[in-house]
């Protein structure tokens, strides 16, 4: 079941069940994350197109994956005049249709996490935005989580501590 964003109050939002959780210290910038991510979105090794993004300061060897955190208040869904963003029931990922995304951007704007656009990005060869949706379909969960050989990405329950 998916819940539209748009006809909803806030108090009406199902909550995220799960979130991803990121410790910038253990990443090494291997980028095996961005390349299953397009690999499962896009269905070639695309990092561009990938709904993580990994900063990467060479210099000071600093690595830090940047991913939708799944609000509580996803502030993108209130103010997607196209009700794209919508709440997936099983897991309570917030995800972008795109077939019903406009390309306005507005979500962009919303997005509290938007810096470097990455969170929230227009795709690299459409006109529709795209973010993480935690590979709801997946029953074995995100599988930037599943490859990362560092653990510096988890799935966590929403509420709980790694």
């Amino acid at each position: 079941m998916i819940s539209q964003g748009c006809t909803q109050g806030v108090e009406d939002i199902p909550k995220p069940k799960y979130r991803i959780v990121i410790d910038p210290d253990r990443c090494r910038g291997c980028g095996l994350c961005e390349l299953v991510c397009s690999m499962l979105h896009e269905g070639e090794a695309r990092p561009s197109a990938s709904r993580i993004k990994v900063r990467k300061d060479r210099e000071n060897y600093r690595f830090e994956p940047l991913v939708c955190l799944h609000c509580t208040t996803p502030k993108c869904m209130l103010v997607c005049p196209a009700g794209a963003i919508v709440v997936e029931g099983r897991i309570g990922a917030r995800i972008i249709i795109e077939e019903l995304c406009t390309g306005c951007g507005l979500c962009v704007k919303a997005c509290p996490l938007a810096s470097h656009n990455a969170v929230i990005f227009q795709h690299p060869s459409k006109r529709t935005y795209v973010k993480c949706d935690l590979c709801y379909w997946r029953e074995e969960g995100p599988a930037c989580v599943e490859v990362c050989p560092t653990q510096a990405i988890t799935l966590s329950k929403v509420g709980t501590c790694r």
